[in-house]
């Protein structure tokens, strides 16, 4: 259990805000400092199959740095052990009451970054780094809302580079900057802006070339590596100042494969911005199937790698789904207001039906209200086969203005010896202290 998702709730509270993203502001531009600790009792599952819950004392230092442009922000939480069931955990370095699955890879210290932030998407450059918790590569046709802290025992902390140059945008992207594993890229070409200089064909017709590739190595773990590209494009049906629609279209494929299997797609993207709201959503059909999917690199990818749907399925890189049609649909809502302890809240919701009979969905929740911070998230894949269900949920209440409680749950699953996952419950509650300046 870790502060992931509050992170999250505020990245994306700050981007459903497009005021938040004005530049300028004398007071904005100034540096600010955050100090914080974090701990509690948490309940935490062994990891091997058949194992006991064991009872940790979670601490959670974090020191932020920030203004507008730039975030920094350091920590990361320490889990002692404080009541071990069977099978018991073997002492290491560093000592026997640290969890030691927590740092047993280079990929875990990346966690100590919890972000670091220069710049915003839609400047000519931007930069994240840090836990990738709902990351979409473009409109989401290879990578979509990918999260590379589902595994338990994974750590990783990714990055996230967007350019703008003349009418390119190129967005690159690493699942973790310390190991050899999911990179993805796409290119995007602004047709208007190469054709005319006439700005009301700018933004209008775009061309899209996107590969991702997972090495599938961390450390000594060596798995099937998996490598998917598209190109596709967007056109303008109508486009305002509040309302924006597009027809979208495309083909991918895995490229990994000695004979690859090639899919389509095509449908409508929408947006809908008004002083207080943000709408957006995506309706396609999809034509897919055998070694490729669209979306393949998902929302459940970290456990999908190990076992597709269930729990002791084939991994992803050798499911092979029947060539059919599917319908997939999204949609995101975000509102806030600009009075102080005013209502904000972030919500998606996904779903993509097989015409074999399968559903994969994703649904997350997040809001801000007065001293009150929730989110929740319930991944679900194999509907209607062999389902498998991720569900997150947290609440951060501010008690005082440097006192804080906070609660959290979740389920956990653990990679076992055979490829197979164990699954788990994991929960823990506790206060937090702060200071700002």
């Amino acid at each position: 259990m870790n502060a992931a998702p509050f992170l999250v709730l505020l990245a994306v509270l700050q981007q459903s805000d497009p005021a938040s993203q004005a530049s300028g502001s004398e007071e904005g531009s100034s540096m600010h400092f955050r100090l914080a600790l974090e701990a509690g009792p948490l309940s935490f599952p062994s990891g091997p199959r058949g194992g006991g819950q064991d009872l940790f004392a979670q601490f959670l230092p974090m020191a932020r740095l920030y203004n507008d442009d730039f975030s920094l922000e350091l920590g990361a939480p320490l889990r002692l052990r404080l009541l071990d069931e069977e099978p018991a955990q073997a002492a290491d370095d560093f000592g026997a009451h640290l969890r030691r699955q927590d740092w047993d890879t280079l990929s875990d210290f990346g966690q100590v970054l919890r972000e670091l932030s220069i710049g915003h998407d839609g400047e000519a450059f931007s930069l994240y780094a840090g836990p990738l918790l709902a990351f979409t590569l473009g409109e989401g046709h290879l990578v979509d809302r990918y999260d590379n802290q589902l595994s338990p025992d994974y750590h990783p902390a990714g990055a996230i580079l967007t350019t703008h140059v003349g009418p390119a945008r190129v967005q690159l992207a690493a699942s973790d900057v310390l190991s050899a594993r999911l990179f993805a890229g796409e290119l995007r070409l602004d047709i208007g802006r190469l054709a005319s200089k006439d700005e009301a064909k700018f933004d209008r017709y775009h061309a899209i070339a996107a590969i991702a590739q997972d090495f599938g190595r961390v450390d000594e773990e060596r798995l099937e590596p998996v490598t998917a590209a598209l190109v596709g494009g967007n056109a303008a049906l109508y486009k305002g100042a509040s309302f924006q629609l597009f027809a979208i279209g495309g083909a991918g494929s895995r490229v990994d494969e000695g004979s690859p299997d090639i899919g389509g797609f095509f449908g409508f993207s929408l947006r809908g911005i008004t002083e207080s709201a943000d709408i957006s959503g995506r309706l396609e059909g999809r034509y897919q199937g055998g070694s490729f999917r669209f979306g393949m690199f998902g929302p459940s990818y970290e456990l999908a790698r190990y076992s597709a749907t269930g729990l002791s399925e084939p991994p992803l890189a050798e499911e092979r789904l029947e060539r059919h049609m599917s319908g997939f649909a999204e949609l995101k809502l975000g509102m806030g207001g600009d009075e102080p302890g005013s209502l904000d809240i972030s919500a998606s919701a996904s779903a993509e039906y097989f015409a074999f009979g399968r559903t994969d969905t994703d649904l997350t929740l997040a809001f801000s209200v007065n001293r009150t911070i929730a989110s929740a998230r319930l991944i679900i894949v194999g509907i209607g086969a062999q389902p498998r269900y991720s569900v997150q949920a947290e609440l951060r209440q501010r008690v005082l203005d440097w006192l804080y409680a906070w609660g959290a749950a979740s389920t956990v699953h653990f990679p076992q010896a055979d490829g197979s996952l164990s699954r788990g419950f994991s929960a823990g509650a506790g206060v937090g202290v702060d200071f700002s300046r």
